[in-house]
């Protein structure tokens, strides 16, 4: 169970450090300013500050596994269609849906943890998905600055869609919504 969350936990916020590298490739091929770009990421930032805690107590409603599948389903088409994206409009729509899939999957991912894990191993599993998501961080950089040597910007969002799409399946599979 937490192999299928920690994917989708390294893989949401590598996303975010990734589009930093690529503002200026972003840019360039829009043929715009670094400062309208910028919104690319200011979007995905308040969506995910205003969507996240809502989104926890939808989980907690209607459950968690169905609100983490969901969120999946949104990260990774938000993901294609920013790939895809002929205008900056289109990719900031995009990122904000990559956004509301983000705190649908994180918001319920830690209550999802913490619940599979025994009471003497909680500290563990908090530990574990600080270290997938400080794992995320660190190395979305690292990835983008060596895909974009030899790769366009729009293949950062396709390789996110692969992780997503192996988190999903795992998470359909084995998470377990009783439990």
């Amino acid at each position: 169970a937490f192999g299928a969350i920690g994917i989708s936990f390294v893989t949401m916020v590598m996303s975010f450090s990734m589009v930093f590298v690529a503002l200026s490739a972003i840019a360039d091929d829009y043929g715009v300013t670094l400062r309208a770009v910028s919104w690319v990421v200011v979007a995905q930032s308040l969506t995910i500050s205003a969507v996240m805690l809502p989104m926890g107590r939808v989980g907690d409603i209607i459950g968690r596994k169905r609100i983490h599948l969901i969120g999946l389903v949104l990260f990774a088409g938000g993901a294609i269609l920013a790939a895809v994206s002929p205008t900056l409009p289109i990719l900031i729509v995009a990122r904000i849906i990559m956004a509301v899939g983000n705190s649908m999957g994180q918001s319920v991912g830690t209550a999802m943890i913490v619940s599979v894990f025994p009471s003497n191993e909680r500290g563990k599993a908090i530990g574990s998905q600080t270290t997938a998501v400080a794992i995320g961080g660190a190395s979305g950089p690292i990835v983008a600055g060596l895909l974009l040597q030899v790769l366009p910007w729009q293949a950062l969002f396709i390789l996110m869609a692969i992780p997503t799409a192996v988190a999903f399946v795992f998470g359909l599979l084995i998470l377990d919504e009783n439990r």
